[in-house]
């Protein structure tokens, strides 16, 4: 009879992201994972198709944990200001964390992101919109898009600071009228 594992698919993903963080995408194994867990690799292959999927979803838990601190400190910012800084500074740390393991990827990251770029776009022109209307501010969705897209683009630029970001963003809704 199979061995019946409570809670498997955190356990691997727990114990997958502290092997990760070890090794780096290339010395991650998922035979390594099999045997911290004192699971069989198959049992892996039971939640997780592959090793990318698997990665994809520790990935994809930590930036729901990100998202939520970010949409909780737009909720208690003071100004607008204060809520793009949270944003900004809540993308950067998650990119910062991952980019060991970005810059260890031997495949294309940039194709395989492309596919979730739109989502994660559309995440933070949700917060946008939500921030904005709190302090009054309404503006049509292709410029919210474009706005979380100038969001998202300063966080990995490093010529980009969040000063810069700021000063722009004022810029930018000293020219909107309010509706």
């Amino acid at each position: 009879m199979p061995k019946l594992i409570e809670n498997a698919r955190e356990l691997i993903i727990e114990t997958s992201e502290k092997l990760l963080f070890e090794v780096g995408y290339k010395g991650f194994k998922i035979r390594e994972v099999a045997s911290r867990c004192g699971i069989a690799t198959g049992t892996i292959f039971n939640y997780f198709a592959s090793k990318e999927m698997l990665i994809a979803s520790i990935i994809a838990k930590d930036w729901a944990d990100y998202l939520e601190d970010i949409k909780r400190d737009c909720d208690l910012a003071s100004d607008i200001a204060s809520g793009i800084r949270a944003i900004y500074e809540g993308i950067e740390a998650f990119s910062k964390k991952y980019e060991p393991i970005w810059m260890d990827y031997s495949g294309n990251i940039i194709g395989r992101f492309g596919k979730y770029h739109i989502a994660l776009r559309g995440q933070i022109a949700d917060i946008l919109s939500k921030m904005l209307l709190r302090f009054k501010r309404r503006i049509d969705k292709a410029i919210i898009d474009i706005f979380a897209e100038t969001v998202l683009a300063s966080t990995v630029q490093k010529d980009i600071s969040v000063a810069d970001l700021l000063r722009f963003t004022a810029m930018l809704f000293s020219n909107i009228e309010d509706r």
